[in-house]
């Protein structure tokens, strides 16, 4: 990428990121109880503000899962928990939580900017920053799977696994990652791929065990919450079904399925002399956005994993500027139909035809990376990742 280029698309992230703040930081004077409320009125919404409202206001400091029930893995837990031990109230909370967000957005534009043919500006440049950028916690777990990625690209197997494992401690998405590094270990020898599976898995149980065994309820919670939710916001919301376990296995089918064409393509890559490495940056973006289009529950800001995957992908410009206007699209909508109460003419009209076309447009880039893993699994120059 050209100099000029890199300056104007560092230009628009900033951009971006000053504005979705200033946006959040509107509702710093309605922070309590009613916030969600005031907030989805006036298109500011945070679950930043709306997490720290019933833990931490007045100066409370519950420690997470030991004495307070938190509906995401520990990672995340601790980094929801720890701005609110510096005193300010809800004002350093927001700065102290946008100050490492965005940081954690540099290291994943880093990261992406390192990995051959990966196009960073795909996350960088888009105007969905403005918007869920602050929304929540999301741009740790992507900058997670960004650094697993390049670290397996330079053959650092275990650090891989273990940054793979740190993602999946902070949020769920990253093991998207799984299945296509595992292919591509697979190809290149056992010992690469026991070293990136105990790293991962030693990691995992290092961060979950001891909470696990301190307070179960408190840690079991996040695997409750979400298997009680059914579908929201989703395509499986627009079309009104399936419920309970046939909505699990109908919206999980489908990632499982991806995941299993990524693991063979990526292996098939590494033992044709396709470029694996390529491989697994796309086996990843599939699954990943097969995973965000289908799950049973949408968050507006997961849009932010697909523009990482279209990163990954080095997917094409009309791809990235549908999807960005859909997304904007999208918060407005989902934020404006709960300020009028659900109104069945709003959700019928607007909400769930808009739930179908974002849907529509997030497997279409699904497609597009799938047709590119296929050639990459068909053969190439050789390029799989070192056992170092």
């Amino acid at each position: 990428m050209a100099r000029r280029v890199r300056l104007a698309v560092t230009a628009l992230c900033l951009l971006w990121l000053a504005l979705g703040l200033a946006n959040v930081a509107r509702g710093l004077g309605a922070v309590g109880p009613d916030y969600w409320r005031w907030a989805f009125a006036h298109q500011s919404y945070s679950d930043l503000l709306t997490l720290y409202s019933p833990r931490y206001l007045g100066g409370a400091h519950p420690l997470p899962y030991v004495a307070d029930r938190i509906e995401y893995p520990p990672l995340l837990g601790l980094t929801l928990w720890l701005p609110a031990l510096v005193p300010g109230g809800p004002a350093m909370y927001l700065a102290l939580s946008a100050l490492l967000l965005a940081a954690c957005l540099g290291l994943a534009l880093r990261s992406l900017s390192l990995l051959p043919d990966a196009r960073p500006w795909w996350l960088a440049a888009t105007p969905a920053l403005a918007y869920y950028a602050f929304l929540n916690w999301d741009l740790l777990p992507i900058a997670l799977i960004a650094g697993a990625l390049l670290a397996l690209e330079r053959g650092r197997t275990a650090r891989s696994g273990a940054l793979a494992a740190l993602g999946v401690a902070a949020k769920l998405f990253p093991a998207a990652l799984a299945p296509a590094a595992l292919g591509a270990l697979a190809a290149s020898g056992r010992r690469p791929l026991l070293r990136w599976a105990a790293a991962a898995a030693g990691l995992l149980l290092a961060v979950n065990l001891p909470l696990a065994l301190l307070a179960w309820d408190g840690w079991s919670w996040f695997f409750r919450f979400n298997a009680a939710r059914g579908a929201e916001n989703s395509v499986w919301h627009a079309l009104g079904g399936p419920a309970g376990r046939a909505l699990d296995l109908a919206s999980l089918g489908p990632v499982a399925l991806a995941g299993l064409l990524s693991l063979f393509a990526c292996w098939s890559a590494g033992r044709r002399g396709g470029d694996a490495s390529r491989a697994v940056r796309l086996g990843t973006a599939f699954t990943l956005v097969t995973w965000i289009a289908l799950n049973k529950v949408w968050s507006p800001q997961y849009a932010l994993y697909g523009f990482l995957a279209g990163a990954l992908a080095a997917a094409p410009g009309w791809l990235f500027a549908a999807l960005t206007f859909a997304s904007i699209a999208d918060y407005h909508l989902e934020f404006a139909v709960r300020a009028r109460d659900w109104d069945p003419w709003f959700v019928e009209t607007l909400v769930k035809p808009s739930e179908l076309v974002r849907t529509g447009l997030w497997l279409l880039l699904a497609a597009w990376i799938a047709a590119a893993l296929w050639r990459e699994a068909a053969g190439g120059r050789l390029s799989s990742p070192s056992a170092r």
